[in-house]
């Protein structure tokens, strides 16, 4: 009789649906893996018999065969252990073909039988659901990052012989062991997601806060920039419509210091993206042992002699970079300049795709990087051309820094800011500085216009709008199409530049609350660019 047991593994960040098949016939002991399987997965015919002798089971002396499909796809990691343990002991389960048919079963065992955590169980259990499978059992240790999954019961396990205890058990009888057993280890069920949150902005506010005179502030927070109001503004725009942004300017001006508050201001990630992130995190095992889902949004800073590799992906197994530990949140690059120009380069087509396909001899791995760009820089290799101080390169070894920023990074920019010296009388003037949460509050409220404006499309913000709704969204009325048309004559700008000109505008009215595009709106838009004309139009 051929038993058969659902599992899976993880493909990049994707799940892959693994089919297991167990034969146990008569004949001399033999245990073999067939299915093009990869050396973990051979591996597992000596963790699979260690961890069912120690369970306290007989590990069956017959001939037994396990067939993994697709054959065609190569099984590599130990995700499978536990569903081989399953079918090899399907002669101890009670439950019906049907009920196993339903369920999914994914762990990597130890030779004492304990199930141990994996990276990218989510994902896993993610395509299983979207497959139809109803139920799967999964380490204890991965399932508060599984829990929150809606139409799949999410089962938690410790051991073989826990698994096949609760598989022997009646309905009822395993509703309340399994209740039992989540309230000793995450309190009151019904309330456990509540609490976790709590604790998640406790301990944020712990880690943050200051005793600066001004209840509330954190850390990074934007009240703590002096001056720069200008610069303040462009970043706020640039998150509400997730605009990517340049700064530019001498050293010590608040460059890095803007950028690394901005993620003080980033939105709170919607349901689906709360998973999409933990999906990665997961995937690229960075989520801590035990830990839930991920309920802010990243923010990545590899310093400038990171490879290309470790920023767009690669390698041999294909590993995910920054750009995709960055999706859903913000990529910043700090002295950009000083970045490889290959990286720079690299970094065309994922900013525009929203992902980033990388191929190798026998298969390709297409990984989400829906990513906000920041990238700020010196303005010369001794930092204060055009600034308040003199400045000692020569022409020529200003005019090679700034071409390392080629002409299609710069036309995939929106926000161009220049972040200039603060004068004393703005250093200590408190008056025009908002709170990080003053300025949330406002890119929310934008963000909920977009949202609303989008909520039919698979995007969610006025950066990622396509043509058609560009002239759908951004309408100009007479003044603003005069204006436009001037602007775009006079300076010569590209198709990009302009639709992206265009996008800004229509941010910049959203954080006003107007439903059309004005003349000043239009102006202010342009008028980020003009660190550009002053730098970079050579």
């Amino acid at each position: 009789m051929i038993n058969k047991i659902k599992s899976g593994m993880v493909m990049g960040v994707d799940g892959l649906i693994v089919d297991i098949e167990v034969d146990i016939s008569k004949g001399m002991p033999y245990f073999s893996v067939v299915g093009l399987a990869g050396t973990e997965v051979k591996e597992s015919k000596e963790r699979v018999r260690s961890a069912i002798i120690n369970s306290g089971y007989d590990f069956p002396l017959n001939r037994l065969v396990i067939n993994l499909s697709p054959a065609d796809v190569k099984k590599d990691g130990s995700y499978l252990d536990l569903g081989i343990c399953v079918g090899i002991l399907r002669g101890k389960v009670k439950k019906s073909d049907d009920y196993l048919a339903e369920s999914g079963f994914l762990g990597e065992l130890s030779l004492d039988g304990k199930i141990k955590n994996m990276r990218g169980i989510l994902s896993i259990v993610i395509r299983m659901r979207k497959e139809g499978i109803k139920r799967v059992f999964i380490p204890i240790s991965n399932y508060p990052e599984c829990r929150e999954i809606e139409g799949m019961e999410v089962i938690g396990l410790d051991s073989v012989k826990e698994c096949i205890k609760i598989l022997n058990m009646a309905p009822d009888q395993m509703e309340s062991y399994l209740a039992s057993k989540y309230i000793n280890l995450y309190g009151d069920k019904n309330k456990e997601h509540n609490k976790e949150d709590n604790e998640e902005d406790k301990n944020e506010d712990k880690e943050t806060e200051m005793p600066v005179g001004k209840p509330g502030i954190m850390e990074d927070d934007f009240y703590n920039i002096r001056g720069n109001i200008i610069a303040k503004r462009a970043a706020m725009i640039a998150v509400a419509g997730g605009h990517n942004m340049l700064m530019i300017g001498p050293p010590g001006t608040g460059k890095t210091m803007i950028a690394r508050s901005i993620k003080t201001i980033l939105p709170r990630p919607s349901i689906k993206e709360e998973l999409e992130i933990t999906q990665i995190y997961s995937a690229a095992g960075l989520l801590k042992e035990g830990e839930g889902i991920k309920k802010v949004r990243p923010f990545r800073q590899p310093h400038h002699t990171a490879t290309k590799i470790s920023i767009i992906g690669g390698g041999v197994k294909a590993s995910m970079g920054e750009i995709t530990l960055a999706h859903r949140g913000v990529l910043f690059l700090d002295e950009v300049a000083e970045f490889s120009k290959q990286i720079l380069e690299a970094l065309r087509q994922p900013i525009e795709d929203s992902m980033v396909n990388i191929s190798r001899i026998n298969h390709s791995v297409t990984y989400p990087a829906a990513f906000q760009l920041i990238v700020s820089m010196n303005p010369c290799p001794c930092g204060y051309y055009k600034s308040h101080k003199e400045c000692t390169c020569r022409q020529y070894e200003i005019d090679k820094y700034l071409s390392k920023i080629s002409g299609p990074i710069l036309d995939r920019m929106d926000v161009f800011c220049e972040v200039g010296k603060v004068d004393f009388e703005d250093f200590d003037d408190r008056s025009q500085r908002m709170t990080s949460r003053e300025i949330l509050e406002v890119i929310e409220s934008a963000r909920n216009i977009q949202a609303d404006r989008f909520k039919d499309r698979d995007f969610y913000v006025n950066s990622q709008m396509t043509s058609e709704d560009i002239e759908k969204y951004c309408y100009l009325d007479q003044d603003s199409s005069m204006m436009a048309s001037r602007i775009y004559k006079k300076y010569g700008l590209s198709n990009r530049s302009y639709t992206r000109l265009l996008k800004l505008a229509r941010t910049i009215a959203d954080l006003e609350a107007r439903e059309t595009i004005s003349s000043k709106d239009l102006l202010e838009a342009f008028s980020y660019r003009k660190a550009y004309y002053k730098y970079f139009n050579r």
